[in-house]
């Protein structure tokens, strides 16, 4: 039977060497070896084909072609049940055949020329040729070729009417190696050398017909199909032989699926006699085979090129099949991961967010719900694998691509109807996303998709804002140095939760309906914030575990500005959310009065109010967190400081910062009330005159100290005139004629180093609008350097 297959197989197709060994060519079928009257295929084969593959055989109603697949199929059977392991290479190359034609999507014609059968000889290929570039034989090729039976010669094998010839190996000069090499060739002549002789070698390897010997470039859909029907007999029958060019042959399937040779290609529609349907129904088919194989982890775990259009055409493939569905073959993947967890889930979770997304959310209600009682499973394993003291934090890209997975899950309408589930699976992921917030940074829209997801998800308030609930936690933990974050993922936060509260943020978002209730999970903690506001020496340890000198800076005014937005919240002439969050504000300390620890304690106070101010400054023109009504309060803040630095800035240098502190308050508040006046107060301005009617005699009587004292406040208040002529400031324009005289109340004239600061103000006056947000960046660093100055002398320096 084997020979009889053999000499039928031999008058269809001409042996050609190709890319990985032999490739073939459809020779036209004619009536002398095509009939199936002449040639009948065994029934009993062809039966136990068609019983095996009966859902493959959708198109092929030629019968000829039909009496080739059989014949086929049973010849690579038959080959390899009776040889010897290990395999043959010839019936791997054979396979390879297959896969070379489904690669080739179009039909071809022999010309009514005359037919020639003469083949192309593997010629030397010099460098310098410009024409068509021509065979070269790959090393250990085996060529069949058509002739008549004759006599045997030395290195010839005869088997019937066809016979295996070991050809001697012609090296072309472009790729033979030279018998000595130059020492003095450089590495780039070499790879470059090695580039062009690959390329030489896939330009030359061409399938070409055995009847015109033509280079065939088309393939009717009649000959795709059987291609697939015989891959998928292979596949089904000898799994163990496929195993080392399966992804090959599945990568290969689904690139025919995914390039439509006709309209109706492009649809989901199931065609009969289409080959794309084939195809399809060969992937449903090959992996519902193989799932009890580990296919889905296999798959899932290998690097795959295009891999949105691979996933797409699996998860088209598995759509409308009920043996496995799409949801189903996750679930595999989750059961293999369960029974053998790999060293490193980074690519399968890239492969499986690039899948899941292409899955309907309507369908499969109960496969869903399943599946989230598996994901919950992995989720706990998952988090177990990156909490080990030895193991690798996840990358940036593999949070990515698991919140990717997670926020597509959420979205799951029927999982709302389970109340258990979706819950659990959330709290699963909540830890597993806190603890890889440590080790790699997260993207903010990545954080809002998923936070928001599960707020729409979930029924009970409580359950809404389990992630994000997670999330503040986290950044909670940090700032009490409980835990450590990454770098950036500091500021993320802040952002999402000041993004919630309705705030503009610095970075741009395509979607801004997002709703994670931020604002609210970060209610309960304000207090600890206004603490680490208050903080001296947090700058310091954040610039020791993160190594960024502006970290602190910046998370310390997102913070400042969350608890501004919640402090206006109320209406602004309302003192209560100033009791409740800065009782001492309403009470300063009297001058005549003071308590031992008075001095630090309102130093510190100020530093507060600064950054509050700092924060409601960087907030939208409504943030007023501090009533105007309180100017009188500020003022006597500011004045007790500047009465008591003469005698109090000796005794440590905490104290010795309270001049600047002071001094820039006072800036911040000028504009602070300014803006007021501009879009909501109409009394600000007047608060404004008064507040400076108190605090300038301060000034006046500190300069009358010292000569040293006179020159540290001058060089603050003319900074002070500075910093206000950059803003545009209203006020100086007011009372510079007032203020010009306290430069020169110690001095007969204003010192030479202050003239020139002095004469750039007046000189240089702004003849655009200011930015106010640059100015803003600016303090904000002046202030965060001086605490991270102030808090790295602190333990040296003492009286």
């Amino acid at each position: 039977m084997f020979q009889e297959k053999s000499r039928r197989l031999q008058r269809l197709y001409q042996w050609a060497p190709g890319n990985s060994g032999y490739e073939f060519a459809y020779r036209k079928p004619t009536a002398s070896y095509c009939s199936p009257a002449a040639h009948p295929p065994s029934k009993s084969s062809k039966t136990g084909i068609r019983s095996e593959c009966d859902e493959l055989l959708l198109g092929a109603s030629n019968p000829a072609h039909k009496a080739f697949m059989v014949a086929f199929a049973d010849m690579i059977l038959y080959k390899y049940r009776f040889d010897q392991l290990p395999v043959s290479e010839n019936i791997v190359r054979l396979i390879g055949i297959v896969v070379k034609r489904c690669k080739v999507n179009q039909v071809h014609e022999c010309s009514d020329a005359e037919a020639s059968n003469e083949i192309d000889t593997w010629d030397e290929i010099e460098e310098d040729d410009g024409g068509r570039a021509e065979l070269i034989r790959p090393e250990s090729l085996t060529v069949t070729t058509i002739k008549e039976a004759t006599p045997a010669a030395e290195g010839i094998i005869q088997i019937g009417a066809v016979r295996v010839m070991q050809p001697t190996i012609v090296e072309p000069e472009g790729l033979a190696p030279e018998p000595v090499l130059s020492r003095k060739r450089s590495k780039v002549q070499e790879v470059k050398r090695k580039k062009s002789a690959i390329e030489v070698v896939k330009k030359s390897c061409t399938l070409r017909c055995g009847h015109c010997n033509e280079a065939i470039e088309m393939f009717d859909e009649e000959t795709v199909s059987l291609c697939l029907i015989a891959l998928e007999t292979f596949l089904h029958r000898e799994p163990s032989m496929a195993a080392p060019i399966l992804f090959k042959i599945l990568y290969t399937v689904t690139r025919l699926i995914d390039t439509p040779m006709y309209p109706w290609h492009s649809t989901e529609m199931f065609v009969p006699a289409n080959s794309r349907s084939v195809a399809k129904q060969m992937l449903r088919v090959s992996l519902h085979h193989l799932s009890t194989s580990a296919i889905c982890l296999q798959l899932f775990d290998t690097k795959i090129p295009r891999p949105e259009a691979f996933w797409s055409v699996i998860a088209l493939s598995l759509a409308d099949f009920p043996e496995l569905s799409p949801v189903y073959f996750i679930q595999i993947l989750m059961e293999d991961l369960d029974e053998s967890w790999p060293g490193s889930v980074r690519l399968i979770m890239k492969n499986l967010a690039y899948y899941i997304v292409e899955i309907s959310l309507d369908m499969y209600g109960n496969a869903w719900q399943n599946l989230a009682t598996h994901m919950e499973t992995f989720f706990k394993k998952y988090h177990t694998a990156i909490s080990a003291d030895t193991a690798t934090a996840p990358t940036r890209a593999e949070i990515e691509n698991v919140i990717i997975v997670m926020t597509h899950v959420l979205k799951v309408q029927v999982l709302t109807t389970n109340a258990k589930s979706p819950v659990s699976l959330v709290e699963a992921f909540s830890k597993w996303l806190s603890e890889s917030l440590h080790g790699a940074e997260v993207s903010l829209e990545s954080l809002l998709g998923v936070c928001t997801a599960c707020n729409r998800a979930l029924i009970r308030e409580r359950d809404k804002q389990c992630v994000t609930r997670a999330v503040v936690t986290e950044l909670m933990q940090s700032i009490k140095f409980k835990s450590k974050l990454h770098e950036a993922n500091y500021v993320t936060i802040a952002n999402m939760i000041l993004q919630d509260a309705g705030e503009d943020i610095e970075v741009p978002l395509l979607d801004d309906q997002f709703n994670t209730a931020a604002s609210e999970a970060i209610r309960p903690f304000l207090f600890e914030v206004l603490d680490f506001i208050a903080d001296l020496h947090v700058i310091a340890k954040l610039k020791k575990e993160t190594n960024s000198d502006a970290l602190g800076g910046d998370l310390k005014v997102k913070l400042a500005e969350a608890i501004a937005v919640e402090m206006s919240r109320s209406n602004a002439r309302d003192c209560r959310t100033v009791i409740r969050f800065i009782p001492w504000l309403m009470s300063p300390p009297s001058v005549t009065q003071a308590a031992p620890g008075a001095f630090a304690d309102s130093v510190t106070n100020v530093r507060v109010l600064s950054w509050l101010l700092l924060g409601a400054l960087h907030a939208n023109h409504s943030c007023l967190p501090v009533p105007i009504e309180c100017s009188q309060h500020m003022a006597d803040y500011i004045h007790f400081v500047l009465a008591g630095f003469a005698d109090q800035s000796k005794q440590s240098v905490v104290h010795m910062s309270a001049l600047f502190h002071a001094f820039h308050l006072c800036q911040l508040w000028t504009v602070y009330c300014e803006r007021a006046a501009t879009y909501s107060s109409t009394t600000a301005f007047a608060h404004l005159i008064d507040f400076w009617a108190r605090v300038t005699p301060a000034i006046l009587q500190l300069l009358s100290h010292s000569k040293v004292l006179a020159d540290m406040v001058n060089l603050h208040f003319l900074n002070t005139i500075q910093a206000l002529q950059q803003v545009n400031s209203a006020l100086l324009c007011q009372l510079y004629s007032m203020w010009a005289p306290i430069l020169t109340a110690y001095h007969s004239q204003i010192p030479n180093q202050l003239r020139m600061k002095l004469d750039s103000c007046q000189n240089q006056p702004s003849l655009e609008a200011p930015l106010v947000t640059e100015w803003l960046k600016k303090v904000r660093y002046k202030i965060s350097q001086v605490e991270l100055q102030t808090s790295a002398a602190s333990p040296y320096y003492t009286v």
